[in-house]
């Protein structure tokens, strides 16, 4: 049985798939997405193990990304990094994103001290540099996998928790919320059924921002030592242990490079497509 979609989810379906950002944003973050899921059958190597006669060998037909200094084939370093990249930013933003409009709704409707408290909080969190924030809580945490999640979700959470108590203030004061109140539906009811679908737009849109930060943080965390533990295949690892090559093997650090920086691009093109679709300031 086919669903009858209503005329403004159609307006606003036919807008996102005119908007040139939203296609191009959304076929590279496809296509990273794709590599990530699939690599262990589309990578030509195992990407962990390596032959020490091969260390350092430019692009050629067997490597077509060259090796590194252990002997590694990078092509392969680099669509396994996909998936760790992508699980490490959206599994962070996906618990960020929950947490935050969970505190951040329940702050803005609850209001009182309660809101006092937790905005106080956010902004001590906001006023400490993203990166800055992430070093604090992985330098506490330690490195591993789960731990730069871990880091990489507190440093994204008041972000979320703003955006949240902003657009929750809103809704609150709208009527069909006032007369949800008078009919006597539960707090629990009005925040699911009114407040997180008139706030959720700012929240799709930000989050996929977010995403291409995340990448980002989770990569400098690597670079740093205190990210993704070897022998697991992280971007910001491996340009991290290809410093010392920088010059005399630059494709050790060029191809992961290339694949952080296009990764970025297109969740900065899909956010930014989605922001010019979804915002209703944007309407012409």
């Amino acid at each position: 049985m086919l669903v009858e979609l209503d005329p403004s989810t159609k307006k606003t379906l036919r807008k996102a798939l005119r908007n040139r950002n939203i296609r191009v944003g959304g076929i590279i973050v496809a296509t990273f997405v794709l590599m990530g899921l699939l690599a262990p059958f589309i990578a030509p190597y195992d990407p962990t193990k390596g032959n020490l006669r091969d260390s350092l060998l430019p692009p050629c037909s067997k490597y077509p990304f060259g090796t590194d200094f252990a002997g590694r084939d990078i092509l392969s370093r680099v669509i396994w990094g996909a998936r760790t990249s992508l699980i490490v930013s959206t599994v962070s933003v996906f618990i960020a994103v929950i947490a935050g409009v969970l505190v951040g709704g329940l702050s803005a409707y609850v209001g009182g001290w309660i809101d006092e408290v937790v905005t106080r909080i956010v902004d001590v969190m906001l006023s400490f540099p993203d990166i800055l924030l992430a070093l604090f809580v992985a330098a506490i945490v330690g490195p591993g996998l789960e731990n730069v999640i871990v880091a990489v979700a507190l440093y994204n959470f008041p972000q979320f928790v703003r955006i949240m108590r902003g657009s929750a203030l809103q809704a609150k004061e709208m009527e069909f919320v006032e007369a949800a109140r008078a009919i006597g539906e539960s707090n629990a009811s009005i925040f699911a059924r009114y407040l997180l679908p008139n706030s959720l737009a700012p929240i799709v849109v930000h989050a996929t921002l977010r995403t291409a930060a995340s990448i980002l943080t989770a990569a400098g965390l690597s670079f740093l030592g205190l990210g993704v533990q070897p022998p697991i295949p992280e971007w910001g690892q491996m340009m991290s242990d290809a410093r010392t090559y920088l010059v005399t093997a630059p494709h050790v650090w060029i191809f992961p490079g290339i694949a952080l920086f296009i990764t970025v691009l297109g969740f900065n093109l899909l956010g930014d497509g989605l922001n010019d679709v979804l915002n209703p300031k944007m309407e012409v």
